[in-house]
């Protein structure tokens, strides 16, 4: 059997044995912080006085590829190196980040050996010094075991949700230790609290007209779910919306009222102000004693169960810990009168920046970033909200004037929601993300090695309320989603028939140009999530698929169709194939 490791690893790879990162006799500088309190500046050389002595704990075979396994002394931090057999290996690795342990792709170090990479993991922790260390680290390994320099190494690092945060702290506050980052689903300063918050005001105020909201927004409906609420439910309704919120995105109704983030930020609130609960129910100011219809809405809420005293004071706190002004999307001027005071009382804690700055390592957002960036976004996501990252593009266009074109895109992803992955019943609606991700790992490597420049970014427009509008027209869009527009007969989204006729549908299909072919397309008739594959003429960026289905039960319907592309036309990718989907409605009357 061909040894997994070479003799000239035993220097680094003896098991149990510290390896430092410097000799005495060659002194290194150490990272450090430009300000106190201030993230880190780490690059290739400088050593981390946290994370100054990775140990290697054991090395081992994992599904043919080389694992290395160890620790840093001190804080613990755990890391794990998959090295590919040399034969294999390409010049580069992959290294997700993320807050907390478990959140890794299941199949990261799959795709990283298929693309010619070693892949990097680390416990989660905060900030991003422990990923940088690690990579580091890692690269002293790999250039030993396969031979080469390590400074001829190239590393991406990627993280979804809360691992967007360190993803972004990295990439503006390292040098040469990752030449690409992917950005997922972007938290900002705002997003951490006012999200989880904010929907929850709006949910209970709205939650009686939940089934025509819900109604009006599936396809085939008015579209405008503001028919029929009262003042007060058109007025939260507007707020959420203009904090960015998707307005299609209360379609799933239930989840847009029920933010998973907000436990959490309640501890936080709890535990950093903790006068706030009581201020919001006895002193002038806050909807606890304001007079007006939505005070009262909340009071009598109160009287109906006291025990829900600290939620509903909680779901408020976003009017009343405003961020600066400056920093913060347009949305949030709603509580601010014309000179840009606010309108409510200011708590002396907000939750959303201080997480965001333990989250990115002291991190700023401030847009210089220093290696080549895709971001990824999602438009229906209702935890991190996609106008975050349109926000943090005009951040980077700020920052980097005309060179942002040569380092910075930002791809939207549209039907998807916050997770990478389809949620259970929602798969007739929304697609996954995660073979996006994986495409623009691809691109921003050959961006970063080759200098082969990337699928433009998406085009969209942001509106008055925060909301993020893509075009129709596939060329027009641009990015790399294909784009998919379902009608029944005569183009129409909703459709009558008689139980046992038969319905005519359409779909047309476009993929942006030189992004790849259409590869598979997939009809869901009933709308219940199960689909079954189409003929189709392969090979093709740009086609028209014809469906008939007979519906023998009266009843409503949402049939839908789903679509994929591939960049080079491979049907069988295991990683790539992108998708999008649509719907209509079709009504089904009873037969006479």
């Amino acid at each position: 059997m061909k040894p997994l490791i070479t003799a000239a690893l035993t220097g680094v790879l003896v098991l149990g044995a510290a390896a430092p990162l410097a000799t005495a006799a060659e002194p290194v500088a150490q990272c450090s912080a430009s300000r106190p309190g201030g993230p880190f500046a780490v690059d290739a050389i400088c050593v981390d006085p946290t994370y100054s002595n990775p140990v290697i704990d054991k090395r081992t075979s994992s599904g043919g590829l080389l694992l290395v396994e160890g620790h840093f002394e001190g804080p613990g931090t755990t890391f794990k190196i998959f090295l590919p057999p040399k034969g294999e290996w390409e010049g580069r690795f992959f290294q997700f980040t993320y807050p907390v342990n478990g959140q890794e792709p299941v199949d990261n170090v799959q795709f990283g050996a298929a693309h010619g990479g070693y892949t990097v993991q680390t416990d989660g922790a905060l900030g991003y010094r422990h990923s940088a260390a690690a990579a580091k680290f890692a690269r002293t390994v790999a250039a030993e075991y396969y031979g080469v320099k390590s400074e001829n190494i190239y590393g991406y690092l990627y993280g979804w949700s809360g691992g967007s945060y360190p993803t972004v702290g990295a990439i503006e506050n390292t040098r040469d230790v990752w030449q690409g980052a992917v950005p997922i689903v972007q938290g900002i300063p705002t997003s951490s609290a006012a999200n989880f918050t904010s929907r929850a005001f709006a949910a209970f105020v709205l939650q009686d007209k939940k089934d025509q909201i819900v109604d009006a927004l599936r396809p085939g409906g008015s579209g405008d779910p503001y028919v029929g609420l009262d003042a007060v439910q058109r007025a939260a309704l507007e707020e959420v919306t203009r904090l960015g919120l998707p307005l299609e995105s209360w379609e799933d109704f239930d989840y847009v009222a029920n933010p998973g983030g907000l436990p959490s930020t309640a501890a936080f609130v709890q535990g950093f102000d903790t006068s706030y609960v009581e201020d919001f129910w006895t002193k002038p100011g806050y909807l606890g004693t304001e007079d007006s219809p939505l005070g009262d809405l909340f009071r009598a809420a109160l009287a109906q169960d006291p025990s829900r005293r600290s939620h509903l004071a909680l779901i408020a706190n976003h009017r009343y810990t405003l961020p600066e002004q400056e920093s913060a999307i347009p949305g949030f001027d709603q509580y601010r009168s014309p000179d840009g005071t606010p309108l409510y009382p200011q708590r002396p804690f907000s939750p959303g920046p201080f997480l965001a700055n333990l989250l990115t390592g002291g991190g700023s957002f401030s847009g210089k970033i220093t290696g080549k960036v895709i971001a990824l976004d999602s438009t229906l996501d209702s935890d991190a909200f996609p106008v975050h990252a349109a926000w943090y593009a005009n951040r980077v266009a700020a920052a980097m004037g005309s060179e942002a074109k040569d380092s910075y895109r930002l791809w939207y992803t549209d039907n998807a929601d916050h997770g990478p992955f389809n949620r259970p019943g929602q798969t007739s609606r929304l697609v996954g993300y995660m073979p996006v991700i994986y495409q623009a790992l691809e691109d921003v490597a050959a961006w970063a090695e080759e200098g082969i420049a990337p699928p433009n970014s998406t085009q969209y427009k942001v509106t008055a309320d925060s909301q993020i509008v893509l075009p129709g027209n596939a060329a027009a869009r641009a990015g790399i989603q294909p784009v998919v527009e379902l009608s029944g007969r005569g183009g129409s989204d909703r459709i009558e028939v008689v139980e046992g006729a038969e319905t005519d549908l359409q779909a047309k299909i476009q993929v942006p140009p030189g992004t790849g072919k259409v590869v598979s397309v997939e009809w869901d008739f009933e709308g219940d999530g199960t689909f079954e594959p189409a003929t189709f003429t392969a090979d093709k960026d740009t086609l028209v698929v014809r469906a008939t289905h007979k519906f023998n039960t009266a009843g409503t319907y949402f049939p839908s169709i789903r679509v994929g592309s591939e960049r080079e036309g491979n049907a069988t990718d295991k990683f790539n194939i992108i998708q999008n989907v649509d719907r209509v409605r079709v009504v089904v009357t009873p037969a006479q």
